[in-house]
């Protein structure tokens, strides 16, 4: 148990998501949180619990994932930074680790998250696999665009949910679609929060508009029917990347330009 003299901080963390069953612990599973959980136990010297702004799946990526962790064990944030890296694998680091006050809460504090879903439209790329979702067939991306623009705002979004989402509130609010096309098509959306793949749901809703599958407009009529059926099929995790979970202007983070090869 916690005692008063505990100190809590926040972290950034990024991570790719190929070789683990996504970041929540599991039973005979290899998980991020429990890399990171071991991590920073052995560092503290005491047995200790981290909690993320956000559970990805398998294979997803994070860019700008934050966990917050509160330890009585004394350490600079250089200590507890070059110490838990120490401790990590290769494709998961520490980016940065701050003390915030008791009342944040890396889920409850945060104000929305930002992902965003890469594709590669081009010629295949051995150094894009498994970090990016190659689409042979062209694909129009100003007809995504388009069908973006009916998912701004706050919506039922239980047409794009997975059968298995457990959130007792379809109700979300999309604060901003942003799609560019240059060597690759990046896809950045941005919610209060997301529903259990939900934008994997909408990229594979989308990838049939820009593929001249279904109208721009569809995109309207399917998020109204509030039927997972009438979505498109899921994408898969290996394009998405969580990149930013955003906080009240007092939580200063330390957050780095997503870039990408």
């Amino acid at each position: 148990m916690m005692t008063s003299v505990s100190t809590k901080y926040a972290c950034g963390v990024e991570y790719l998501g190929t070789h683990y069953k996504g970041w929540q612990s599991q039973d005979n599973q290899e998980t991020i949180q429990d890399h990171i959980e071991s991590a920073i136990s052995n560092v503290a010297n005491e047995k200790l619990r981290i909690y993320s702004a956000g559970r990805t799946d398998s294979g997803v990526h994070a860019y700008g994932q934050v966990f917050h962790f509160s330890s009585n064990a004394k350490r600079s944030e250089t200590q507890w930074l070059d110490g838990i890296n120490s401790h990590l694998p290769s494709d998961i680091r520490i980016q940065w680790i701050q003390i915030v006050d008791e009342a944040f809460d890396a889920r409850r504090t945060a104000l929305s998250r930002t992902y965003v879903y890469l594709i590669n439209n081009n010629g295949f790329d051995v150094f894009h696999h498994q970090r990016v979702l190659f689409v042979r067939q062209s694909l129009n991306t100003d007809a995504m665009m388009d069908a973006c623009q009916y998912l701004i705002g706050k919506h039922d979004f239980s047409s794009f949910r997975a059968s298995s989402c457990q959130s007792n509130n379809p109700i979300r609010e999309m604060k901003n679609i942003d799609l560019k096309a240059n060597q690759l098509i990046s896809i950045t959306f941005t919610a209060n929060a997301f529903l259990h793949h939900m934008i994997r749901n909408i990229i594979g809703t989308l990838i049939d508009v820009g593929s001249e599958k279904i109208a721009p407009k569809d995109l309207d009529k399917i998020l109204h029917q509030k039927d997972r059926n009438a979505a498109s099929k899921t994408a898969s995790a290996e394009g998405l990347y969580l990149i930013k979970v955003n906080y009240p202007k007092e939580y200063d983070f330390p957050y780095r330009s997503f870039e990408m090869i």
